[in-house]
Formats: structure tokens, sequence, C-alpha cells
């Protein structure tokens, strides 16, 4: 008898019944397993969105904060830095730094169109002007407007460069991905102070090109959740 009533036409079963039951053994469990598979994945999501998060909070003339999983270790902030995060070693992943830095107070100069983002292109001038005096093969792969959220906006650089893993000093330097970002809230005349966001990241299984660097893997949620003010984004 049927599933469906005649005039819904035939029912899944009644159209693919049939095709499975012609198919090889193999195929035909395969075709069974897939529905297992699938909640297999969507149990492991769930999983590591469940994963519990730790609140970093900095206060100061620039106060924000941001989150982090198990698989990043808050390390000691370096001269100049007031955040320094590191991804821990793991299952395809590299060395990956996400450092916080003061870049001082916001333009002042108002924009035609309402906000200082686009100024924040000139102040990262000298900044790039250091990364290449500093970095091995440093090569810029792209510059624009980010947004961050709902409510914050900043001027972006990716570039890329190599660099010895802190872990392997006697092997060949590595290809690292670099994401440069100042930040502000995306709203004209706000007072807060530019946050300098610096991530490098080593190419690896978990980042194989320079744009999952901060898209993908453990940076993904402290890059993308970072707020300014002690509240959570």
């Amino acid at each position: 008898m049927p599933i469906a009533r005649p005039e819904y036409g035939p029912s899944l079963k009644d159209v693919a019944g049939p095709r499975v039951a012609a198919m090889r053994r193999p195929a035909r469990w395969a075709v069974y397993a897939s529905p297992l598979i699938v909640a297999l994945i969507v149990g492991v999501v769930l999983l590591i969105r469940a994963t519990p998060l730790t609140q970093a909070v900095v206060r100061g003339p620039l106060t924000f904060n941001t989150r982090y999983d198990s698989r990043i270790a808050r390390v000691a902030a370096g001269p100049g830095e007031l955040l320094h995060l590191r991804t821990k070693s793991g299952p395809g992943r590299g060395e990956e730094h996400l450092v916080f830095r003061d870049a001082g107070p916001p333009p002042t100069r108002p924009e035609p169109a309402g906000g200082p983002i686009s100024q924040l292109a000139l102040r990262m001038i000298p900044l790039v002007d250091d990364m290449r005096a500093k970095l091995t093969g440093f090569q810029i792969r792209s510059a624009g407007r980010v947004k961050i959220g709902r409510d914050y906006g900043g001027w972006l650089v990716r570039y890329q460069f190599r660099r010895k893993v802190a872990t392997k000093p006697t092997e060949p330097a590595r290809t690292f991905f670099g994401v440069r970002v100042l930040l502000l809230p995306d709203l004209a005349g706000t007072t807060e102070r530019v946050l300098d966001m610096s991530l490098q990241s080593q190419r690896s299984q978990v980042v194989g090109n320079i744009t999952e660097a901060g898209g993908n893997g453990p940076m993904r949620t402290p890059f993308y959740g970072v707020a300014f003010g002690t509240e959570k984004p």
C-alpha cells in the first residue's frame, strides 16, 4: 500500500526503493548508512559549539574582550602587547599567534561617509612598512575594509611570509599567512581607541590558504568574537 495519497504522487520509498534494491550490496549499505553519517557529523558540530569558552577581558585606556576555547592558550604579553593568544599543538594544526595592541586614538577628521574607517588605511602604512622590514619574504596579498560582527569596521591587510616554527628550529622556514586589522566601532564620532589585531598562522591542514587565516580553526572565535568593552559580543 503506498504511503502517500494518490494526488500527491509516489512516495520516496516507492521511487527509490527499486533502485536501492538493484544496487550492489556495498553501495546499498552505503545508502543505508548515510543518515547515520549525517547524524554523526551534526553531533560533532554541536559538540564543538558546546565547548566551554574562556573570556579574556583587557581593561585600560583601550578596554576590550574576546573568547577562546581549550585549543588555545593565553601566553604572556610581550612589549607593546595587550593580549597574546597561541594555538596548542593538535591534529592538522600549525603554529598560530593572535596579538592585540593599542593603535592609538580614533581618527578625528570627519568623512563624507560618516565614519572614520577609511582613514585607518593611512594608519596601516607604517605598520606594513615595519612588517616588511622584519619578516622574510613579506608579500601583501590583499587589503581593504572589513566588517567584524554587526557594529565594528576596520581596515585589513592580508599578507604572507616565511619563518621557522618555534617548536622546530632545525627545520627549514615555513610559509605563514598574516592578517592585520585596525578596528573601531563603525560609528561617526566614536571615542574608542583603535584596536590593532595581528594574526599569524602557519600553513597547515587547518589553514591551507590565506583566506582561511582567521576564518578556520581555533582562531576563528577570538578573531571574529572580539568586542569593545567588557560585555560578551
